[in-house]
């Protein structure tokens, strides 16, 4: 299989993840009218979520249907700026399932 086929199945499974923690970060269920606190916790989590959707809005298209425009090294730069807290996470998710698929 061809190393560009890799990578594709690897941003997908990483895509995956995203969305996993997206889910996760988007349970209203947890805030409490009567708890300050957790009204701040909600705000965290909808800026976080919001910055994961600036990075990974355009992935999917990219590396499908565009691979040519796909600037992989801007790519992990702008996570890393944006998401810097999930960035060595995510980092770890894409190469573990790069090498997963290598063997």
């Amino acid at each position: 299989m061809k190393t560009e086929t890799y990578k594709e199945r690897a941003y997908v499974y990483l895509f995956y993840y995203v969305l996993l923690d997206i889910r996760s970060a988007s349970y209203t269920h947890r805030i409490k009218w009567w708890n300050p606190a957790t009204w701040v916790q909600a705000k965290n989590n909808m800026l976080e979520i919001n910055n994961m959707a600036d990075v990974f809005h355009n992935l999917p298209d990219l590396i499908v249907n565009k691979p040519d425009e796909f600037d992989e090294k801007w790519f992990w730069d702008y996570l890393k700026k944006r998401l810097p807290k999930k960035y060595e996470f995510y980092n770890k998710v894409f190469n573990e399932k790069m090498n997963e698929i290598d063997r």
